[in-house]
């Protein structure tokens, strides 16, 4: 059973006449009726009464009639999916993002990626790298940008930019202006953190490997699961964080948060984009891909 026998079917029964049949079909009559024959050869059973009065349909011809429509519609239908797909009309781009990708970053090219392509609806996944990344693999999200690196088989990473992580806390806390602690005193102050998995946390941890700070000695008090959660805790005068200077920019600028400088312990990251390796990205995820890696690399 072929496509084409069923189109040339569905156009006969239709038309109620193998002549007009075939020439909606675009065949010689003859031809259309060899692909009849031939389904009813394959069923085994007569599809048409065929007279002076035309084509008509046999009962068991009426109950395929129903069944071979909908498969000509549905492959109609499908086509034309994919080529809207392709066009890039009415798509939903799935992307992963974890905290700066998907608060600063994203948010800064999306104006121009809307007006380039403005049916597609762009849905962001937020969460910490490590868990951004576990979307990617397990097929929920079709891109991923995150800031940190943890490995994962057959996920590519391409480098997109560069984020300081700062030591920061509310004036408040600092007697007499202070700006820096030694690497014994951070071990003493209350310390708020990322939750494992979170790329911040991890460029954290990589940053003290040089230094005798252990992080089991450090006085974590809260463990949280955003830099806007961060953020809020410090202007509460919480404690100290290490936290993206991106996420507490204004509150810099303004005084309500202060850096800290810790001797020997200097923190930068790269930001990266994620994709499944081998695999073929939509229209519409390659068109972002490159708009952010044009953006921030």
């Amino acid at each position: 059973m072929t496509f084409k026998q069923l189109e040339v079917f569905v156009a006969i029964a239709e038309c109620g006449n193998f002549s007009r049949g075939a020439e909606k079909a675009g065949i010689t009559q003859s031809t259309a009726s060899q692909h009849v024959l031939g389904l009813e050869e394959e069923l085994g059973i007569r599809l048409f009464d065929r007279g002076r009065g035309g084509a008509l349909l046999t009962e068991a011809g009426k109950l395929f009639f129903t069944r071979a429509a909908k498969i000509l519609s549905d492959c109609s239908g499908s086509r034309t999916a994919i080529q809207r797909f392709l066009g890039m009309e009415d798509v939903t781009l799935l992307v992963g993002a974890s905290d700066v990708p998907a608060s600063w970053m994203i948010p800064a090219v999306l104006g121009q990626f809307q007006k380039k392509h403005p049916k597609v609806r762009l849905e962001v996944h937020q969460g910490n790298s490590r868990s951004v990344l576990r979307q990617l693999v397990d097929e929920e999200v079709e891109l991923a940008f995150v800031g940190g690196r943890f490995e994962y088989e057959h996920i590519s990473f391409e480098q997109m930019g560069d984020d300081s992580v700062v030591c920061a806390v509310s004036p408040e806390l600092i007697a007499g202006g202070r700006d820096s602690l030694s690497q014994a005193e951070l071990c003493k102050v209350p310390l708020i953190a990322r939750e494992d998995g979170s790329g911040t946390q991890q460029a954290v941890y990589e940053s003290m490997a040089g230094t005798w700070i252990n992080k089991d000695s450090l006085a974590i008090v809260a463990r949280l699961g955003s830099s806007e959660a961060i953020r809020q805790a410090l202007l509460n005068g919480a404690g100290y964080a290490f936290i993206s200077v991106r996420a507490i920019s204004e509150e810099l600028a303004n005084g309500q948060l202060m850096t800290i400088k810790i001797p020997g312990v200097k923190i930068s990251r790269k930001i990266y984009a994620a994709r499944r390796e081998g695999r073929e990205l939509s229209p519409a995820a390659a068109a972002f891909i490159e708009l952010m890696l044009g953006k921030w690399r």
